[in-house]
C-alpha cells in the first residue's frame, strides 16, 4: 500500500532510537489535554529517529484503553507517507497506571519491528516508555531524548 513506509527503529545494530525533544514536549501536552482518557499517536521520523508524530484523535478512549480508528489510522499512515517518513511506532497514554504494557495492549500489537510507547500520567511527573515485542512479549528498551531546542 505505501512502500517503505514501515521502518525498523531497532534495526540499526548500534544506534538506540531517538525522540526529538519538541515532539516529546507535544505528545505529553496532548496526552494531558486527552485526560482523562488515553491518548494515542501514530510516530514517524526515519531511521531510528522519531521527528514527528499524528495524533490518532478518533481513536475509541476510555480511561483505560484505547481502539484506533480504522479510517483515521489509514489517513495517518498516508499523512506519514506524504512527509516522506516512515512509520516508526505507536504512543498511548495510561492516565492512572503505570507505563507497563497491558494484556490489552499485547493482545492487540502487530508490529514487532515498531516502537511501543507508553507515557503514564499516574503520578506527579508523566513516566514514558518505550518497548520493543521480541520472543512473544514486550521488552522496555532504552532510548534517547534529543533535548536541542526543546524549550
Amino acid at each position: 500500500m505505501f512502500p517503505g513506509l514501515l521502518g525498523e527503529p531497532f534495526g540499526f545494530k548500534h544506534t538506540k532510537t531517538c525522540l526529538d525533544g519538541k515532539v516529546a514536549k507535544r505528545l505529553l501536552a496532548e496526552a494531558n489535554e486527552a485526560f482523562p482518557v488515553e491518548y494515542s499517536a501514530l510516530l514517524a521520523g526515519r531511521h531510528a529517529t522519531i521527528t514527528a508524530f499524528v495524533p490518532m484523535l478518533h481513536a475509541h478512549s476510555t480511561p483505560d484503553t484505547f481502539r484506533l480508528s480504522g479510517p483515521d489510522f489509514l489517513q495517518g499512515l498516508r499523512r506519514i507517507n506524504e512527509q516522506g517518513l516512515q512509520w516508526l511506532g505507536v504512543l498511548h497514554s495510561h492516565p492512572s497506571t503505570p507505563a507497563i504494557p497491558s494484556l490489552a495492549d499485547a493482545q492487540g500489537w502487530h508490529y514487532p519491528q515498531l516502537g511501543y510507547w507508553i507515557v503514564s500520567l499516574a503520578d506527579d511527573e508523566p513516566q514514558l516508555k518505550l518497548y520493543q515485542w521480541t520472543d512473544g512479549g514486550f521488552a522496555e528498551r532504552p532510548y534517547l531524548l534529543d533535548d536541542a531546542g526543546a524549550d
